[in-house]
């Protein structure tokens, strides 16, 4: 990744330009990081390619999967631009349509409150977690619900509003020739570590991998959309970024948001 440094405020046509450097230097360089994208995207096209609803009730169920797939790669393509909290904010936004899709899957009538934006969907997450915080996971619909709502509270730090997270890698001092210090706030969001840049983007990988997860059931058992090789090819996807993400994951003193997102290692 490029350090840029201007005088001034960048324009439009400057700031498109260094975010397709940036995407550039990236695709050419990230080699293990593309194959990852690869791999999860097979995964996609095998589910939602040829679609044939097998009940109109379905339908809401494929839209989700396929909202988290645009997800993933506006994500992927944000990291990639080097626009760090804007893809683990896109990953927060698909960890919420697979948290709906993992109620209305159990329950296929109550996509009726879905579309009302009545109990439990007007607040599902808080809904959700009082049964973990009651060690209830039984009513829960899906045993990766805990681990999805972990990460999705860190994307809830580092990646909404303007919380001090979201500065990460992103402010920058200096000291001029006549010894007077300055900083300035980036356009482009990346850590100077390498390692820790990796880090971040397997992180989330992780995140849309364990997320397929909640769609398994309903794809495999329920649609016959894809085979079981599916779910097992999903499973070694997960174990293979888990690995790498642990040989990165960085050491304290590292700065690592948003390193916390390792729900489900």
């Amino acid at each position: 990744m490029r350090e840029y440094i201007d005088d001034e405020p960048l324009t439009l046509e400057r700031f498109i330009e260094l975010e397709q450097e940036q995407l550039s230097i990236s695709m050419s360089q990230d080699l293990e990081e593309l194959r990852a994208v690869s791999h999860i995207q097979a995964l996609y096209s095998a589910a939602l390619s040829k679609i044939t609803l097998r009940a109109k009730a379905d339908l809401i169920v494929f839209q989700l999967l396929g909202f988290t797939h645009y997800h993933f790669l506006f994500g992927t393509a944000c990291l990639l631009r080097c626009h760090l909290s804007e893809a683990f904010s896109s990953l927060r936004v698909a960890i919420d349509a697979a948290l709906v899709a993992a109620y209305i899957i159990q329950d296929r009538p109550s996509q009726e409150a879905y579309f009302a934006r009545t109990k439990p969907f007007d607040k599902l997450i808080r809904h959700a977690k009082n049964f973990i915080r009651d060690n209830r996971p039984e009513k829960l619909p899906h045993p990766m619900i805990p681990n999805l709502i972990d990460m999705h509270d860190v994307c809830s730090q580092f990646a909404s509003h303007a919380d001090i997270e979201t500065f990460t890698h992103r402010r920058r001092e200096f000291r001029d020739n006549d010894g007077i210090s300055w900083a300035t706030t980036e356009y482009f969001q990346f850590s100077r570590d390498p390692k820790i840049q990796r880090y971040y983007f397997f992180s989330l990988m992780h995140g849309y991998a364990m997320l397929l997860d909640i769609f398994a059931l309903f794809l495999i058992d329920e649609q016959e959309k894809v085979p079981q090789q599916w779910r097992l090819d999903l499973h070694k996807i997960v174990a293979g970024i888990e690995q790498l993400r642990g040989k990165l994951e960085p050491k304290e003193e590292e700065p690592s948001s948003p390193g916390d997102l390792a729900g489900g290692d």
